[in-house]
């Protein structure tokens, strides 16, 4: 027996099994909507949808913002034409309004240079979440920065080139570095809005000295210009008090062809001068003004300034021609954060939306709710005990086949084996175990008993009907067995690779894998020595 547990692939199986006990007693079982709850958000769109593509489009880039795994529960539906209905597992306050945060975006991603865009998401074909390419953030004197490097397009490289080409001048020279350039600067926004923005005089001239200023966890460096910022977001801005001049009366009405809505500070205008605005035609959208934060900068949807430099202007090494010059697909977008937290959580958001593309119409309105669970922990119980039955069950029907307890036992631990580790997977990167997730651990185990009945055939085959050695017999059942487990992982791979937004599904072809890729390199070979072991000595006895 002591050479048994010597077996580097048993004491495989018993590392993996306490490591999963470990992690399940420390980090529990998530479930999923089912079991425990979750909240709902009704999104009201700003405009109907306009046919059963749009609803389609909207739901798949919804459901990948919020879960692109399929392993945290989601249910996102359409209702009508103007709403879209998400449930998600979650309860926990702050993750629920960071959730709500990113509902609550379109996800148009635009960069701009004297205001012109000079490429948006639509150009961003891939996210490197790589360290090794920058990806993450780092500790700096005044906070942490975080880092995203991100792959153009063909197209978008050119245009990017072409517009960014010689926008450094030579601002004078530095005897340690040689000449230095000041270069133009490029905004970054996040849903710049089709609208006007009206403003007091008063608060338009503390905006523009806070700019001035800058602000260094919201990533405005210093000096930066109000009318800069305007250029570049392409929005019209209106200066006025409580009551509307005729000459910013006609300015308004010319503007009115152009833009159905205007943005003004919430509670800063009175109800009349409100409806004055409405009498015009507009739809007025009231945003709350942030502390610390100038307001024009959250009313544009600016996210980032970033001066350009020497190199990728095609300054340094010097270029004469538009033609010569070297086309930069690689960029990195850099931000700042207050804490670590902050600049996770900054860089992780922006990263989903870019990831889960733009919504092709905006968000009017969010509410939400909590729900209750349809299920509850009582239906858990009766599934965690019908579970523990039909284990008893295909154990009695195995010791009925074969009348072998030295075999039946062995498939008895490994199974439940398999069960506790890929439950302790599930612990570990936190996913939530609803429905799906828990017909794809049946189904992990199903086939588990299957490749078990696979190995048990083969030590018991009779010498005359094939070679005597049990290592060949092993050997030529887990070649059966490595074919079967590849047809599961061709049929599972691709819904995880090409399924984004088809929720459940993903998650049952992960949970599916996951149980597999377990069963076959770990409990399996265990089973297998074990049952070697034991029909071996059965016969020297």
């Amino acid at each position: 027996m002591r050479d048994l547990f010597k077996n580097w692939k048993i004491l495989l199986l018993l590392v993996f099994l306490f490591l999963s006990l470990l992690s399940i007693s420390f980090n529990g079982l998530k479930y999923g909507i089912d079991f425990e709850g979750g909240t709902q958000f009704q999104i009201h769109l700003e405009k109907p949808l306009n046919s059963s593509e749009e609803v389609a489009q909207v739901t798949s880039i919804i459901s990948r913002r919020l879960d692109w795994t399929g392993l945290k529960d989601t249910k996102v539906t359409a209702f009508g034409n103007e709403f879209i209905i998400a449930q998600v597992a979650e309860t926990d306050p702050a993750q629920v309004e960071r959730i709500e945060l990113l509902l609550k975006k379109q996800g148009k991603f635009e960069a701009t240079l004297e205001g012109k865009t000079v490429f948006s998401g639509k150009d961003i074909l891939h996210i490197y979440k790589d360290s090794a390419k920058g990806y993450g953030i780092i500790q700096q004197q005044e906070g942490f920065e975080w880092h995203l490097p991100f792959l153009l397009s063909e197209e978008g490289a050119e245009r990017f080139t072409e517009m960014t080409f010689h926008k450094c001048t030579i601002s004078g020279f530095d005897q340690s570095t040689g000449r230095t350039y000041e270069c133009e600067k490029t905004y970054f926004f996040i849903d710049r809005p089709e609208a006007i923005v009206l403003m007091p005089p008063v608060m338009h001239s503390k905006d523009k000295d806070a700019l001035l200023l800058g602000n260094f966890a919201e990533n405005i460096p210093q000096g930066t210009e109000i009318e800069e910022l305007l250029l570049n977001a392409q929005t019209p801005l209106i200066l006025a008090d409580s009551n509307i001049s005729e000459t910013d009366k006609n300015t308004l009405i010319n503007y009115s062809s152009e833009f159905e809505n205007i943005i003004v500070p919430l509670g800063v205008y009175p109800e009349d001068f409100l409806l004055d605005l409405n009498a015009l035609g507009f739809k007025v959208n009231q945003v709350e003004s942030e502390q610390n934060i100038p307001w024009i900068w959250t009313v544009t949807g600016a996210k980032e300034v970033i001066s350009l430099s020497e190199d990728v202007t095609n300054m340094q090494p010097y270029v004469e021609e538009l033609k010569d010059a070297k086309k930069y697909s690689e960029l990195v977008i850099r931000g700042f954060g207050s804490g670590q937290d902050d600049a996770l959580t900054k860089l992780s958001n922006l990263t989903i939306i870019l990831e889960s593309g733009s919504l092709p119409i905006g968000v009017e309105s969010i509410g939400k709710e909590t729900i209750s669970p349809n299920l509850g922990s009582e239906f858990l119980s009766v599934v965690s005990l019908m579970g523990l039955l039909a284990l008893i069950t295909v154990l009695i029907v195995l010791f009925v086949r074969y009348r072998e307890p030295r075999l039946v036992i062995p498939m008895g631990f490994t199974l439940l084996s398999e069960v506790i580790i890929v439950l302790g997977f599930a612990s570990f990167i936190k996913w939530n175990l609803d429905l799906a997730s828990l017909a794809g651990i049946i189904a992990a185990v199903g086939t588990g008993v299957d490749h078990k009945i696979i190995i048990s055939d083969e030590l018991l085959r009779k010498e005359s009907d094939y070679e005597t050695s049990l290592v060949n017999r092993v050997k030529r059942a887990f070649f059966i067995i490595f074919a079967a487990a590849a047809t599961s992982a061709a049929t599972m791979l691709p819904i995880i690779f090409f399924g984004f937004g088809l929720g459940k599904l993903v998650g049952f072809a992960i949970t599916t894998l996951a149980g597999v890729v377990i069963g076959v390199f770990i409990t399996r070979p265990a089973f297998s020595e074990i049952a070697k072991y034991l029909l071996q000595s059965k016969k020297e006895n």
